[in-house]
This record gives structure tokens, C-alpha cells and sequence, in this order.
């Protein structure tokens, strides 16, 4: 008579209720770290390529402290599309608290930008108007309230980048200690007589000091 060795069912579906516990509680770090990887993956390809479009722009044009452009349109006309690649489409946008009158492109991805020449930002404790931007939205949207000042997870989804008088693109207050990118990066907007305190604006800042990372303390 031959003895067969195995599992018994008892012993089998324990097993398996280990494994469902464990890739429970697993899962959703690695699908936590797979997004926080994709996002940088997504703003560090941004910021490459748009550095590169105003390198190529300089090339042809000139100095950029001596381009000239009248509206948002008129500077991505001239200044980006000749240079960019793999966009759908654009149209015209306003975000109330950070621009009117800028100019939105959409990616062959799905990711966004929006380029205005004028932005609310906050110098210190002054609103500087004479800013211009780059918006970066690494999530695919599909209509245009996802602009909003006031998206769900902000710190997740909208990213800033000043253009400097060298023409470089970079993340907004570099000069600030990456503490204080932190709380700017965590800071709530506050509306107050039609006036907007930008909140979440040095996000991007955070996540390039700390070599294209998101470390445990970004408010992800």
C-alpha cells in the first residue's frame, strides 16, 4: 500500500490566509511607492524637456532677457510649440489664485502644462505678478475644472516651475531651506478679498532638492 504525503485542506487554507494577509498589507506600499515613482518619473521629464525647449529657443531668438511677448499665447507660439514635441492640443485657461489668460498644452500621455506670463505667486509677503510659470499636471485630465486652484491632492498633481532671467526653468524658491519648501509645499490656500494665498507652490521644489525623490516626510 503506498502512503501519499501532502497538505491537508485545513493546513492549505491557512496557508493561503497567510499569503492574503501578507500581499494585504504589502500591496498597498508597493502600489504607493510605484505611484510616488511614476509621479517623479513624470515632473523630472517635464522639467528635462522644457529646459531643453528654451535652450533651443535661446539658440534661435536670442538672449532671453530681451524676447518680447505681449500674452501667454504669444510666448508659446513663438517660444515653445516650434520646439516641443507630441502635443494634442492647446486652449486658452484661467485659474483663479494663480493666472488669467494662460495657455494649456496637452502631452500624446495625457500629462499637462500651462504656461502663464503673469502669476500670483507670493515673494515673501508680497505678490509678484511678473512671474512667469509652468504648471505641470502629471495626471492625465479630462476636463478643464481639474485646473481648479483646488484639487483633491494638489500635492500630487500640480507642480510649478519659474522661468529665470537666464531663461533656465526651475522649481519656485530655491534660495529657501528645503524645511521651509516642506511647509510651503503643505500650505492650504486661503482666499481673502479676491486675493489668493498660493499654497502648494514649492512642491516640486521638495522633490529636486532631494535628488528626484519623494522622501517619507512629502505630504504625499
Amino acid at each position: 500500500m503506498k502512503k501519499y504525503i501532502g497538505f491537508t485542506l485545513a493546513e492549505t487554507l491557512i496557508t493561503l490566509g497567510i499569503i492574503g494577509v501578507v500581499a494585504a498589507m504589502t500591496m498597498p506600499i508597493l502600489i504607493g511607492n510605484y505611484q510616488k515613482q511614476t509621479t517623479v518619473n513624470k515632473i523630472k521629464k517635464f522639467y528635462t524637456n522644457i529646459n531643453q525647449v528654451m535652450q533651443m529657443a535661446i539658440a534661435d531668438n536670442g538672449e532671453y532677457s530681451a524676447w518680447s511677448y505681449e500674452t501667454s499665447e504669444e510666448f508659446y507660439n513663438k517660444y515653445v510649440k516650434p520646439y516641443i514635441k507630441n502635443v494634442d492640443k492647446t486652449d486658452s485657461i484661467h485659474m483663479y489664485g494663480d493666472f488669467s489668460n494662460g495657455i494649456r498644452f496637452v502631452f500624446s500621455d495625457g500629462t499637462q502644462a500651462i504656461f502663464a506670463k503673469n502669476s500670483y505667486f507670493l515673494n515673501g509677503d508680497n505678490f509678484n505678478t511678473n512671474t512667469p510659470v509652468f504648471v505641470f499636471y502629471p495626471k492625465a485630465q479630462k476636463h478643464s475644472s481639474a485646473y481648479s486652484s483646488y484639487l483633491k491632492n494638489p500635492t500630487r498633481e500640480r507642480f510649478y516651475f519659474v522661468i529665470r532671467n537666464t531663461g533656465t526653468v526651475a522649481p519656485p524658491n530655491m534660495y529657501k531651506t528645503r524645511q521651509q519648501n516642506i511647509q510651503d509645499c503643505k500650505l492650504t490656500r486661503k482666499v481673502n478679498n479676491e486675493q489668493t494665498k498660493n499654497g502648494n507652490i514649492e512642491c516640486a521644489t521638495v522633490i529636486y532638492k532631494d535628488g528626484w525623490k519623494i522622501e517619507k516626510d512629502y505630504p504625499w
